[in-house]
């Protein structure tokens, strides 16, 4: 007859086991409490499972109290928790647990090691993790599947490749978990072919039976090797049913993500079956990294209907479609949820609140959760650092860089690359700080000081600091290619080009939109062509920034053909690439043709901005389409709500006065809604000339003297105007008014032919 002591043992290690099976921590805290209560802490075998389960359960204070509360403790005891250790944020008690352990007299098994192995990783301490396996070797526990798969990955982390090796290729059983760590060892290390041509190994010699965890670092590895050998494992993935695993889907997803292939992340999304959260912020982070802010923010509408709970990645990236978009009513909203979520003093959600705020330009709310964060990091400081900087706040900038100083908060590279950008005009002074910290020569800082001389014009000064700069790679040239072009230094930006190009540095999509602008700006036909024949063998082709830069260039050096060829062929048309087209068509008085693509856009779903206007209104006004001109300048406000700018007036004044409509534009004028600036007076002026009437003329110029004291283009145009109606003490009175300096252009050439034979000159002198 059993003893009652006996039945409720039973009892208990019954409940015990039905709870952990369930996964149930509320009655595993019911039985502890009954253990307590009933006296049963000195059954070490009952305890030790409570143990494990508070352990899985990242319980890991009361893993501790459980363990230090036991009479009696085992070998199975101390594996527990010197597993736990390893996992939670304390490795080195678990170094300190095996000293305790030998004084009870127990020797460590394969569990206790591998838990070392694992802690030694964690600390990144290359020393006490070889003496960890010499131990493992010396107590004959090395031909351990646990033991060496926590060997591989230790080596992994330490970034010691051939020990990793070394360690697997000793085992002669082809376990999956091995397997799959050293697979992911190899992607650790950026030897991608080797993780492929492994997992091809096991798969040919013996019956391996690959698992979701296998994948996803092969997945890893394709999106570093190229789209074609990821479409490859993705068709393995298919024969081996493999497609519909949440896990594996994610993977996916943010590997066509990397490949930019939104409609593949679609397919690969709606082929899961259980999906999570994981995976809906895998196609959120993909739709950002895209270009795709819309589509992000509606995957997180939809996860919201479908009764999943977002995370810290989802708020964080959300937020940053917010910022992108410039959608602060959005913002605010997604603001709203993270108060009531368990997000509220999350550090990457509330900094992600921050860049967001800074975004859309609402710095006294980004300060709001800034200054109710208890916990800040360096990450948290930059981004405000950045804002503050965007907004031209540069004190405020300067001030959160010394509280960090005073906080002794750790200052990184970032920090000096988000000051730089805040800081115009201070630049050399941050510079100094970066070199009293070590930063000095770093690429990153030292390419943030070459964007800020830029960007306040100090040409020489660039220059000289990127021949200076004894390494450089493709951001410090893209940066100084980009910058001479956007100061209209064309020339000495393809000269550039030439350099990198005779260099080690392969130049990316950024830099070749960069030059081909250059070459529109010039225009030079022949090294735009050049530089399009580059990119092609270079493989940077069918990218948005270089398609849409390669489109401007055919098109402002009057080649519409082939860039309505390059046009018809882009898979991913977009606002931009449409505008430039009719742009083109415009600049070139083909002004039907222009109206004939703006209907094509409209037909397509394409909205068109206050930029699509400016250039119908110049096309109607280049082939006097004065009835359309006006119907589209009505249709701005009326239809899609764009409020004319100063420019779209210029463009109307122009089109009356090429068609000879003078008192109709003088009135146009007057009946604006604010008050007409230099530019519009100066089109009339240019339009009075054209049709030698000097009354109206001398009007206009009076409105753009007044507002441009001294204007040599204006006394110029009178002076023509006044020689060509015989006025000729009237052109030698404004004639003597001309500032000196001014150039004539050179008799019989235009200055198009000089800059494009200037250009062929440096380039071939080069």
């Amino acid at each position: 007859m059993l003893s009652p002591c006996t039945i409720t043992y039973s009892l208990l290690s019954s409940s015990l086991k039905s709870s952990i099976a369930h996964n149930s921590l509320s009655l595993c805290k019911c039985i502890h409490a009954q253990i307590i209560k009933l006296g049963f802490l000195f059954h070490t075998n009952l305890v030790n499972p409570l143990v494990g389960f508070y352990s899985k359960s990242y319980c890991f204070e009361d893993t501790r109290k459980l363990f230090d509360e036991m009479p009696e403790r085992n070998l199975i005891s101390y594996s527990i928790l010197i597993s736990s250790h390893s996992r939670c944020k304390s490795p080195r008690l678990a170094l300190k647990l095996v000293s305790e352990l030998r004084r009870e007299a127990l020797e460590p098994n394969q569990f206790v090691f591998s838990g070392l192995v694992v802690a030694s990783a964690k600390l990144d301490s290359v020393v006490v993790g070889k003496g960890i396996h010499a131990q493992v070797i010396v107590s004959g526990f090395e031909s351990d599947v646990y033991v060496r798969t926590a060997l591989i990955d230790m080596y992994s982390k330490f970034g010691d490749v051939g020990s990793a090796v070394s360690v697997f290729r000793q085992c002669l059983v082809e376990d999956v978990v091995m397997i799959n760590s050293m697979v992911t060892g190899y992607v650790s290390f950026g030897s991608y072919e080797e993780a492929l041509r492994l997992f091809g190994e096991v798969r040919r010699g013996s019956e391996f039976k690959v698992t979701e965890s296998t994948f996803g670092g092969l997945i890893k590895a394709c999106s570093e090797l190229g789209r074609d050998v990821g479409e490859q494992l993705h068709g393995v993935i298919l024969k081996t049913g493999f497609d519909s695993d949440c896990y594996v889907g994610t993977s996916l997803v943010d590997m066509y993500g990397n490949f930019g292939d939104v409609d593949c992340m679609k397919m690969v999304f709606l082929s899961v079956v259980c999906i999570d959260i994981a995976l809906y912020n895998a196609m959120i982070v993909g739709c950002l990294k895209n270009g795709f802010d819309e589509f992000a923010v509606e995957y997180f509408c939809e996860l919201r209907l479908r009764g999943l709970v977002p995370n810290d990645g989802t708020f964080s990236s959300l937020l940053k479609a917010c910022g992108v978009l410039k959608s602060l009513e959005l913002g605010r909203t997604t603001h709203g949820l993270v108060e009531k979520s368990s997000f509220l003093k999350d550090l990457v959600v509330n900094t992600a609140l921050i860049d967001m705020y800074m975004k859309c330009g609402k710095v006294e709310e980004a300060c709001t959760v800034f200054d109710r964060m208890r916990d800040r990091n360096t990450v948290s400081y930059n981004a405000m650092i950045y804002g503050h900087g965007q907004n031209e706040n540069f004190l405020e900038a300067v001030s959160l860089f010394s509280d960090m100083n005073r906080r002794r908060l750790d200052i990184d590279h970032v920090t000096f690359v988000v000051l730089l950008s805040s800081c115009l005009g201070h630049e050399w002074s941050v510079y100094a700080h970066a070199i009293k910290y070590g930063y000095g020569s770093d690429l990153m800082v030292r390419s943030a000081l070459l964007d800020t001389l830029i960007k306040r014009g100090a040409t020489d000064e660039a220059l000289d600091l990127f021949s200076k700069m004894k390494i450089n790679n493709v951001v410090s040239w893209t940066t100084i290619i980009s910058g001479m072009s956007h100061l209209g230094l064309h020339l000495e930006a393809l000269n550039l080009f030439r350099t990198m190009i005779s260099s080690s540095i392969t130049p990316n999509s950024f830099t070749f939109s960069a030059v081909l602008k250059a070459c529109g700006s010039l225009p030079s036909l022949e090294q735009g062509r050049c530089i399009h024949a580059c990119s092609i063998k270079l493989g940077v082709m069918d990218d948005e920034f270089t398609d849409s830069a390669l489109l401007d260039m055919y098109s402002k050096c009057g080649i519409l053909e082939d860039g309505r060829k390059l046009f018809e062929k882009l898979s991913n048309k977009d606002v931009v690439s449409w505008n430039t087209m009719i742009a083109g068509y415009a600049q070139h008085g083909y002004g039907h043709e222009a109206l004939k693509l703006y209907d094509r856009m409209e037909a397509h779903g394409f909205s068109p901005n206050n930029v699509t206007f400016v250039s119908l209104l110049s096309a109607c006004s280049r082939c006097g389409l004065v009835e359309t001109g006006k119907q589209l300048f009505e249709l701005m406000s009326s239809k899609h709500g764009i409020s004319p700018s100063m420019e779209h007036y210029a463009c109307m004044v122009d089109m009356f006065g090429r068609a000879g409509m003078l008192d109709r534009a003088k009135q146009f004028i007057t009946d604006m809604p604010y008050p007409a600036d230099a530019l519009v007076w100066t089109v009339f002026l240019s339009s009075c000339k054209l049709h030698g009437d000097v009354e109206l003329a001398q009007l206009a110029k009076n409105h753009v003297l007044r507002m441009q004291n001294e204007d040599n283009p204006t006394l110029v145009l009178m002076s023509s105007l006044y020689s060509e109606t015989g006025k000729w003490i009237d052109a030698e009175k404004v004639r003597n008014g001309i500032q000196p300096g001014i150039k004539g252009k050179e008799p019989g050439l235009s200055w198009i032919q000089i800059s494009e034979e200037a250009t062929c000159r440096k380039m071939d002198n080069g």
